[in-house]
This record gives structure tokens, C-alpha cells and sequence, in this order.
């Protein structure tokens, strides 16, 4: 076993909400599929069905929110490890959903560059220009800057140089207030039946 296999198994013992397949028979459609608007159709009518909406831009944001919380436990876990990322490929990490919640599958876990290339630049970025066509991409950079802050929280303190490192990333840079770390735009999840405001939500009083 690897390095980097052995990383990812203690990152995901760790922290089971982001539950990963890992192996040659992980299986999963690969992450680049997510850009097909066929399929995100069909993940916005799952999710939309969970919470409770018919809007579609509640239910991408709340999707992509739950996707780039589970790179970045992975991505930043396995860089506190190892000193770099998990490589996060589109084209290899594979994906599967049940009722809009992705379980993530990596079937040969390798080493990539750092949280913030194989996050925002690798996963997020084309992600990002695929669904802004149901959502500002503002709304989905906050969302990615929020779940740096998540995984920090899942991580603990010895994860925070990389934390500062991954939100220093000029597209993540300036999305949450720097003392408190409250959002500068809103996830919308309020807007569903089974929603309410999240900690940092940009709505709630100061």
C-alpha cells in the first residue's frame, strides 16, 4: 500500500461523513461527467427532491456546496499527511450520487500538487463554469471558500496553515469576511423546505 492510499484510508476513518471507495473496483462515472448538463439535471432533480425545493439554483448551490466540502477534506487531509494532496483528476476520481449526495470513488490514490491546485483549479474552476448556468458563479466561489473553513473544522488547528494557504487562492481570496469568517454571499439554502441559515451565513445579524 502507498503513501498516498494509506493517507486517504486514515483521512476517511477519520472523518466517515465523506465516505470514500477506494480500489480497483471503486467504480463510479468520473468527475468530469458532473459538467454534463444532462447530468447535472438529473443531480438537481435528486437534490431538489431532498431538500425540498424546486428552484434550481438552491439545489446546485446546496450540490456543489456537499461536493467541494468532500475534495477538500481529502484534498487537505492527505496534504497534512503527506505534504501534498490526493490528486484529484476529473477524469479519474469517480463519483456516484444517491438521492444528490456524491460519494466520491478513487481507485488508485496518487500524490498531486497542492489542496488549491488539485481543488480550485483541477475540480472547481471548469465545474464552476459549467453550472453558472443555473447559478452566479459568486454564489459557488463562496460556497468553495465556505467548505475550506468546514474542513478546517473536521481537520483541527494543525490544519490551519493549510487552510490559510487554500484561501489565499485569488479566486477563494476576499469570499468570507477575514475576522469572522462569515460569508460574503449566500448559499441559499434557507430557500428550501428542509433548509435554515448556516453558520456563516451572510444573511443572519452580526
Amino acid at each position: 500500500m502507498g503513501d498516498m492510499d494509506a493517507a486517504l484510508r486514515r483521512v476517511v476513518d477519520r472523518t466517515p461523513y465523506y465516505a470514500v471507495r477506494i480500489g480497483a473496483a471503486a467504480g463510479g462515472r468520473p468527475a468530469a461527467d458532473l459538467r454534463r448538463p444532462d447530468v447535472t439535471t438529473a443531480l438537481i432533480g435528486e437534490m431538489g427532491r431532498r431538500i425540498g425545493t424546486d428552484e434550481a439554483r438552491v439545489a446546485v448551490s446546496t450540490l456543489f456546496l456537499g461536493y467541494a466540502a468532500r475534495l477538500w477534506c481529502l484534498a487537505l487531509g492527505t496534504a497534512q499527511l503527506t505534504g501534498r494532496s490526493l490528486d484529484l483528476a476529473p477524469e479519474t476520481l469517480g463519483w456516484s450520487s444517491a438521492a444528490g449526495t456524491l460519494t466520491l470513488h478513487c481507485p488508485a490514490p496518487s500524490p498531486g500538487g497542492t489542496p488549491a491546485e488539485e481543488v480550485v483549479d483541477r475540480q472547481l474552476t471548469p465545474l464552476v463554469e459549467a453550472w453558472s448556468r443555473w447559478i452566479a458563479p459568486g454564489a459557488l466561489w463562496g460556497n468553495a471558500a465556505s467548505a475550506v473553513r468546514g474542513a478546517g473544522i473536521v481537520l483541527g488547528a494543525p490544519a490551519t496553515p493549510l487552510i490559510e494557504q487554500a484561501l489565499a487562492h485569488p479566486l477563494l481570496a476576499d469570499r468570507l469576511e477575514p475576522v469572522t469568517h462569515r460569508r460574503r454571499s449566500c448559499c441559499l439554502f434557507y430557500r428550501a423546505r428542509a433548509g435554515g441559515y448556516c453558520g456563516d451565513c451572510s444573511l443572519t445579524p452580526h
